[in-house]
């Protein structure tokens, strides 16, 4: 069936949403309201008549009469409450959420449905914020106890919220406002939305994590989104397995979202450490939610957020001015089923934004030919175009350029996104107040179709724009072909090989039709190359003329677009996505414009560098603790943090008890050259190295420290490890535990001798909290804060075994060291010792207090996903992103390490199937489009890629990462 059969004319055209004043409106308010509103509907000249508690089936017998609806929460507005309102032409919720109205049955009658964004959010935050604090002292129960006559100090003993991670769902007005008040307490905050852009949520403060990270991550999770099909039961047994043991929950937002049987069980196994409510699943509560309710680990209050004198005044004021707003023709304030046009109206300068995504939407309908559409995104650059006011209606523009394309009948800006949900066409925005590096322009948009075609394959069409002065519409890119475009009534767009004549050969077949030529526009990637051209004309082009231009041996893809007219072609709708049915279209006419397509979606952090590494989820450079910056390393606080970092370190590593660790200077390096400069001559040398950095210790125990004659060298290429087993245990061995350089991890350490008599040295910076270390097996293991953990550089940690303590205190290599290499100091005996106050928080020279407390958030991060196990797990899962995107492409890309049992989880090196040159090209591209960046191989290894699959990369950024790969390679390769 064609869908302009099956799809039926709606009546939004025929609406009204404009009165002049002298018109007025009849609204009825079927809930209780404050005065106010009447008031203000009456200065307006409207009429409002108030029956608050009216039954469902009274109201469906006089709702016919009236022009406008005025809501609380107490109303259903169901969809046969809309049918039966012949007149309604607005619904007004005195409040925020509209989940007691059926949104898309009064869009599909084109009623608008206004709420009162903001009335609640004081109020709401407020009462959100009392049950934090509530549940995190136990105030309401420790009240009830002592009311009772009980004094129970110890049994409501709380948590602080300092040092906490507040974990907010739904970054709207609400959310913001409690975050911001919790920073103030010193907590750190990070959220989950899926509109909100990254940029705008840490403007907020607020660091974006996906849904999984914050649960795992936040010590409490308060809840601030409306209830949809998408977040009902949100909470439910899943999802509260995946939080971190003894979280607490907040829900002053909408019952519904957790699911009460779920969250009761959590609380009775402690997963769920307290709960607090004002709304429940069904309210007035049953009997069903009772034990739920009187559970000793549960605050509840009866539905209070916007129950304030101040808010009840304030929410019934706003609904009566924006309904009447609308009523009387002004600004669209409060509408949630469309977009902002009063808004838009009254910017000028936005207004060509609006016609330019139409144009660009009208253009990809057109260019879909016999192609199915999954899914549109559309990328907004610049402040203005990215104004969160603004964006739905191009949101909606876009949609209805590319629905009308389709033959469908009536889409306007009203009911374009409704109508694409209905269908199953999914729209994604991207916005950024920052522009395309490199694009020039202040504003732009760019409008991204996911295409299936034949067998199942995808690709991505990507058609740019930009509008120059006032008001002149630019395409400035099709597929990565640059153009200076104005989009006229009549265009033609095909590719064309980059040679001289081709030009020539259209304007003869142009001009003998009569057909006159406005502008003309070449996008070319490279010379003598397939090119794009871009034709404006001044009237149509008779379709025997299209035929013998498509005849151009030179011309591929010829496409006639007409912005004006809409075509109409015959399509049907199929499996959740719009589908053009077979028709009398050439190869040439099929619409495939030459160009690599790119992937849909970017990783949200593009950070993969291999040191310094990506910062841990949800990081915020405004939560760290403060008070010992400006203060001396050596004062009791300072002393005390660098401690702390001590002792953390080695809970979390699980290092035995009476190994030492100390804070030393120059990050990984030093800490090995300072254990190497000061234990190492009085036994033969064993150095093992594959990579880089081994080699450089190999070197230094050779040159530097005149070891040549008493070192032997253990040696493999890269991807490969040495025989181990040729080593000697009454040697010191040198070795590096995961080759950062090569991709290359030693799998075990049983080739080294419980009954050693040389000391092991283990380098360990890309191992340390990703892989499992044997300790009794090694005796000085060193690593740096940049890597793992992904903290700041310039200082590194080393541990000691007791066997390397007593070679420090019983061993003078005779050589000279500097200040910052000693380690050990004369006793009063005149003997030496090592220096305790080292390993105790002193430091040998002035360390960096803000880098100290940015290692403390990453180790209270460590703590937060599982410590070290949970670490290993973060790393192994990306490792295996990436192991599964090689499997299937094993044609082009190879991971160096060829043996999975040696394969880092961390820094994940490979090779490609391409010449130097072109692994240059293929990591440019990456970086250009803000994909990865810092991915190409350490200057000594084979050319390829160094990916850093360490723990503070999200699973979900590698696998976003990965299409992309492919796309590099198929560019390069082109």
């Amino acid at each position: 069936m064609m869908l302009s059969r099956i799809i039926r004319t709606r009546s939004l055209a025929a609406r009204t949403y404009s009165h002049t004043s002298s018109l007025s409106a009849k609204i009825l308010s079927s809930d209780p309201i404050e005065p106010v509103c009447g008031k203000v509907f009456m200065e307006r000249g409207h009429e409002l008549v108030e029956k608050p508690g009216i039954k469902p089936t009274e109201l469906l017998k006089i709702i016919h009469e009236y022009d406008g609806l005025v809501v609380r929460s107490g109303t259903k507005v169901t969809k046969e409450i809309i049918d039966a309102g012949v007149n309604l032409k607005m619904i007004g919720r005195a409040g925020t959420g509209v989940d007691n109205i059926d949104v898309r049955a009064a869009t599909n009658k084109g009623i608008l449905v206004v709420n009162t964004p903001g009335g609640n959010t004081i109020s709401t935050g407020e009462l959100a914020l009392s049950h934090i604090l509530a549940l995190a002292r136990n105030i309401p129960q420790a009240t009830a106890s002592l009311k009772a006559g009980r004094w129970d100090r110890a049994l409501y003993t709380g948590t602080e919220l300092s040092g906490k991670t507040l974990g907010v769902i739904g970054v709207g007005k609400i959310g913001r406002e409690v975050a911001k008040w919790c920073r103030g307490f010193g907590m750190t905050t990070i959220g989950y939305d899926p509109v909100l852009s990254e940029e705008s949520a840490r403007h907020f403060g607020i660091e974006p994590v996906p849904l999984d990270d914050l649960f795992k991550n936040a010590d409490f999770i308060t809840i601030h989104t409306p209830l949809t099909k998408e977040t009902q039961h949100l909470l439910d047994a899943t999802t509260l397995a995946k939080c971190k043991r003894g979280v607490r929950i907040i829900n002053c937002a909408r019952g519904g979202i957790i699911d009460d049987v779920a969250l009761l069980k959590a609380l009775e196994s402690e997963q769920v450490g307290g709960a607090a409510l004002d709304v429940f699943e069904v309210e007035p509560p049953t009997e069903a939610s009772l034990a739920l309710r009187m559970h000793p680990k549960v605050v509840v209050t009866p539905h209070l957020g916007a129950s304030t004198f101040d808010a009840q005044e304030r929410v019934a004021r706003a609904v009566a001015e924006n309904m009447c707003d609308i009523f009387d023709g002004g600004s669209f304030v409060g509408v949630v089923n469309a977009p902002d046009l009063g808004t838009v109206a009254s910017q000028p300068h936005i207004v060509p934004f609006v016609k330019l995504a139409e144009k660009i939407g009208s253009m990809q309908g057109q260019l879909l030919l016999n192609h199915k559409v999954s899914s549109i995104t559309i990328h907004l650059r610049g402040k203005d175009v990215s104004d969160t006011k603004i964006t739905d209606v191009i949101k909606a523009a876009v949609i209805k350029g590319v629905l009308n394309e389709l033959g469908i009948e009536q889409v306007s800006l009203i009911n374009a996104v409704a109508m694409s949900e209905e269908m199953g066409l999914r729209v994604l925005m991207n916005m950024s107040e920052k522009t395309e590096v490199g694009s020039g322009y202040m504003n732009s948009m760019c409008v991204e179709l996911e295409l299936g075609g034949m067998l199942n394959m995808t690709s991505v069409r990507r058609i740019e724009g930009t509008v120059f002065g006032r008001d002149e519409l630019r395409i400035t890119q099709v597929d990565g072909f640059n153009l200076d475009l104005p989009p006229g009534e009549h265009m033609l767009l095909f590719n064309n090989y980059d040679e001289p004549g081709v030009l020539r050969r259209v304007v003869e077949k142009l001009a003998t039709a009569n057909v006159n030529i406005a502008h003309f526009s070449l996008g070319r990637k490279e010379k003598g190359q397939m090119a794009m051209s871009a034709v404006v004309l001044d009237s149509a082009v008779p379709p025997e003329v299209i035929t013998s231009l498509a005849g151009i041996n030179a011309i591929n893809n010829l496409v006639a677009i007409r912005l004006k007219e809409p075509i109409d072609p015959n399509f049907r709708v199929r499996s959740s996505t719009l589908e053009l049915s077979a028709s009398n279209t050439t190869t040439a006419q099929q619409g495939h414009l030459h160009g690599t397509s790119k992937p849909a979606q970017k990783p949200r952090h593009p950070e993969f560098s291999s040191g310094p590494c990506k910062k841990r989820p949800g990081y915020d450079l405004a939560s760290l603790r403060t008070d010992s910056l400006g203060r001396s390393h050596r004062s009791k606080l300072g002393k005390a943090r660098l401690r702390k970092a001590i002792d953390d370190t080695k809970r979390i590593l699980e290092v035995p008890d009476d190994y030492l660790c100390a804070i030393v200077p120059a990050s990984d390096t030093g800490a090995y050259e300072m254990a190497m400069w000061n234990m190492l001559g009085q036994r033969p040398v064993d150095a093992c190295y594959w990579e880089s950095f081994g080699k450089g210790w190999n070197d230094d125990a050779i040159k530097h420290l005149k070891l040549k004659e008493t070192t032997r060298s253990f040696t493999a290429d890269y991807g490969k490890l040495p025989d181990f087993g040729a080593t000697n245990p009454d040697h010191d061995i040198l070795f590096t535990f995961n080759g950062t350089t090569s991709g290359v991890r030693v799998p075990n350490l049983d080739w080294i001798s419980s009954d050693r008599k040389g000391l092991t040295f283990n380098d360990a910076t890309s191992a340390a909290f990703a892989m499992e270390i044997d300790w009794p097996k090694v005796d000085v293991t060193t690593f740096s804060w940049q890597k793992v953990l992904g903290g700041e550089g310039a200082h590194g940690v080393m541990i000691l075994s007791p066997a390397a303590v007593h070679r420090l205190e019983s061993f003078d290599a005779g050589r000279a060291l500097p200040k910052i290499f000693r380690m050990t100091k004369k006793g009063k005996d005149g003997k030496t010792q090592i220096d305790a106050d080292l390993f105790a928080g002193a430091t040998i020279n002035t360390p960096s207090m803000l880098c100290v407390e940015d290692y403390l958030d990453a180790l209270q991060w460590s703590d937060s996903v599982g410590g070290l196990q949970g670490l290993i797990q973060r790393s192994e899962a990306n490792l295996g992103v990436l192991d599964r995107f090689v499997s299937k492409n094993s044609d082009w890309i190879h991971f160096l390490a060829a043996d999975p049992t040696i394969r880092s989880n961390t820094s994940v090196c490979l090779t490609l199937d391409l010449n130097k040159d072109q692994v240059k090209k293929f990591v440019s591209l990456l970086e250009t489009e803000g994909v990865a960046y810092d991915i190409g191989s350490y200057r000594d290894a084979p050319d390829g890629l160094r990916i850093w699959c360490g723990a503070t990369v999200d699973q979900e950024d590698l696998e976003a990462l990965t299409p992309w790969l492919k796309w590099a390679y198929e560019t390069v390769k082109a």
